[in-house]
């Protein structure tokens, strides 16, 4: 399937999304949003570790070969509020601050689709986190060990960072 004929398949409109997700350990989505149409191809823009850009065909053509498009992420707010969602998008074309943590393209989506730079995936690590500290914890108290307890905290402040993190 090519690339516009996804688009075609799935009924893409303008600051959609399209969630990507890696096909050898799929545990981290990749997000794009999609802009529309240059010259009969599609376009699309995305936050990546060298910063905010769009997509060229051929490079989007490239990334689905090693990340697969799982789900079709759709603007959430009103048709007459797509183009704002898309002037979001494009006004941050160029901005070279990619944090996994901090910015990532989950964050961007977010951005542009709710005007909050947030990560669901980022919450998520934290949540862990703070899981494997509560049980450090416990096993620390159990076995009196201080390097139990150490390791602990070091995932509670995990934790909390990514957490904190998550959210704008």
């Amino acid at each position: 399937m090519t690339l516009h004929q996804f688009v075609v398949a799935n009924d893409l409109k303008q600051a959609d999304a399209i969630i990507l997700r890696k096909k050898l350990l799929g545990m981290v989505d990749h997000y794009a949003i999609f802009l529309g149409y240059r010259n009969s191809n599609p376009v699309f823009v995305a936050n990546y570790r060298d910063g905010v850009k769009e997509v060229s065909y051929k490079e989007l053509s490239t990334i689905l070969q090693t990340y697969q498009p799982e789900q079709i992420d759709r603007f959430p707010g009103p048709e007459a509020h797509r183009q704002l969602a898309v002037q979001r998008a494009l006004s941050r074309i160029g901005e070279r601050a990619y944090n996994y943590i901090a910015n990532n393209c989950e964050h961007f989506k977010n951005w542009v689709h709710h005007g909050e730079n947030r990560s669901q995936q980022v919450k998520n690590a934290g949540d862990v986190s703070l899981g494997i500290a509560a049980v450090a914890g416990v096993a620390a108290i159990g076995a009196k060990s201080e390097k139990a307890a150490l390791v602990g905290m070091g995932f509670l402040l995990a934790g909390l960072l990514l957490r904190e993190a998550a959210k704008d």
